[in-house]
């Protein structure tokens, strides 16, 4: 069984900005850029085009790294963009970036879905590596936009 993480923000900006960030090419070279154990190979050349893909080294343990190639699957303007694992060091990895209002402002919900191996033992370390990843990813987001954030939820669901 696959497990599930989730890191949820309010942001305070409509949600047509929020989106826009995560479409330019700066979105992803920002929010990728932070983990300095990733390495771009490919960057996607538009969220907005499926069967676009990524591909990156990514370091797995100190000296080890392993090819992470993504594709994107699903994309409606301002509400989401899919990506999956196509392969790499998961056993499944399914992204889903999902935006939506919130009163004046807007959701952002970073959904994923993951098998790593040694299941289910290992969604608890993979699920911690998740957080302090989207923790930064969020805050980062929120700098680059100029705007205030809440963090309402990041952890296994």
């Amino acid at each position: 069984m696959n497990a599930i993480f989730e890191c949820k923000s309010i942001f305070h900006c409509p949600v047509e900005k929020l989106f826009q960030f995560h479409e330019d090419a700066v979105g992803f070279e920002t929010l990728v850029g932070l983990d300095k154990s990733v390495e771009v190979i490919e960057a996607p050349l538009s969220i907005a085009e499926i069967g676009t893909h990524a591909v990156l080294n990514v370091g797995i343990l100190p000296g080890l790294k392993k090819t992470w190639i993504a594709e994107h699957i699903a994309y409606k303007k301002n509400q989401l963009f899919v990506d999956i694992q196509k392969s790499g060091p998961f056993q499944f990895f399914q992204h889903e970036h999902r935006f939506s209002k919130s009163g004046e402002y807007s959701e952002l919900n970073d959904h994923i879905e993951f098998a790593f191996f040694l299941n289910p033992i290992s969604k608890y370390f993979v699920a911690e590596k998740l957080k302090s990843q989207f923790k930064a990813r969020h805050k980062a987001t929120a700098n680059y936009l100029q705007v205030k954030y809440e963090m309402s939820f990041c952890g296994l669901v």
